[in-house]
């Protein structure tokens, strides 16, 4: 019953907050983690699982359930053991300002901070600062236990995650039409390859099988990868028919009550317009799912008209030629436009909304305790979109 009743605090306090705001529909989508209490707060609305604690979760569910009587486990875990002991000796010590780069602690609470760790006791061993101060003060047994090699493996492994990480948590640009993506980057990267250690082939499966199981995809997830003009064709690929019908379906529903719906004479204002100069659609992280259009297909005279426009779309090769999605966007007329504003203003995961919570809690210190609370959302409005 405790679980219910905080779940329904979250969403009258939810609610409340987009009421004051003006913004709460049924239609709200919203970003959540994947705890029990807000995924039952929101069983009303669209919920879809923060990308960002996915990638989280699918690193602890492989890292905290290694099994210390494997003999391969166990030198992943003596592994994480020995690094986090010789950081926790040099913040102890206070080493770090011997060294270039101060070493980083692993934090259960803080996204890929297990492969920062790992990479600043790395960088720290190859400019050799880290050996010499431990020789001058007799302390070698520190760095004897560490796998040099097999940190290396583990750092390439993870780094991947946290590129993704990185890229779905931007606040400046479309990021929810690189969910699916994302997923498949991740285990495109996590296939077995010639010349993989027996501990590389082991964590990489382990990988793969949680990114399979706990790696969540929405409807909405896969639609906005179809308002991508350069991932049109990787989403046909991934997709089965079911499933493709599904997004254009979804699209089609969403264009004709949109309530701009336009008959289909042209997606584009300007006919056949110069490429964008600026920041890509797609980051080279992506570059495996962007592919070359292909396949066409004739939206009949019997369509609708919402249909025939969809097609229209995702069938015209002139348009993978715009570098930018939102220059893209702002180019478009029809009715397809309000539909990409309503579904790529979806972040894929929580992180901006969590950057302002720790905004917030510099803001409301001590010595502001009494700050109008008007005053605070104009703060972090202005700090948001300055």
């Amino acid at each position: 019953m405790e679980g219910v009743k905080s779940s329904d605090h979250i969403r009258r306090t939810v609610e409340r907050i987009l009421q004051e705001f003006g913004i709460l529909s049924n239609d709200t989508a919203f970003v959540t983690d994947n705890g029990s209490n807000v995924v039952a707060a929101f069983k009303d609305y669209v919920r879809l699982s923060c990308a960002g604690h996915n990638i989280n979760l699918i690193l602890k569910h492989v890292f905290d359930h290694l099994d210390e009587d494997n003999p391969v486990h166990s030198n992943i875990i003596k592994l994480f053991k020995d690094t986090k002991t010789l950081v926790t000796h040099f913040k102890r010590a206070g080493l770090q300002k011997a060294l270039d780069q101060s070493l980083k602690q692993s934090v259960e609470t803080r996204w890929n901070t297990r492969l920062a760790m790992l990479q600043s006791v790395n960088d720290a061993l190859r400019s050799g600062r880290l050996h010499d101060i431990l020789l001058r003060r007799n302390e070698l047994r520190y760095l004897n236990n560490i796998d040099c090699e097999l940190l290396e493996d583990i750092i390439q492994l993870l780094k991947p995650f946290d590129e993704a990480t990185r890229h779905l948590s931007t606040d400046q640009t479309p990021t929810l039409h690189l969910v699916l993506p994302t997923k498949a980057t991740l285990l495109r990267g996590l296939s077995i390859q010639d010349g993989d250690s027996v501990i590389v082939k082991e964590l990489k499966g382990k990988l793969a099988q949680a990114v399979e199981m706990k790696f969540k995809v929405h409807l909405y997830h896969k639609v906005a990868t179809a308002l991508s003009p350069s991932l049109r064709s990787f989403l046909r690929k991934t997709l089965n028919g079911q499933e493709y019908e599904e997004v254009i379906s979804t699209l089609t529903a969403l264009t004709e009550t949109s309530g701009t719906e336009e008959r289909v004479r042209g997606l584009v204002e300007k006919e056949d317009p110069p490429p964008e100069q600026g920041a890509t659609e797609v980051h080279n992280f992506f570059a495996s799912c962007v592919e070359e259009e292909e396949r066409k297909e004739d939206s009949g005279d019997m369509e609708s008209h919402g249909r025939q426009l969809v097609l229209q779309y995702m069938n015209d090769t002139k348009l993978t030629r715009f570098q930018c999605l939102l220059d893209f966007w702002r180019e478009m007329s029809g009715g397809l436009v309000p539909v990409a504003k309503r579904l790529l203003a979806i972040p894929a995961t929580s992180t901006p909304s969590e950057r302002s919570f720790s905004v917030a809690g510099r803001l409301i210190e001590e010595r502001r305790s009494t700050l109008n609370p008007e005053n605070v959302d104009a703060l972090l409005f202005l700090h948001s979109n300055i």
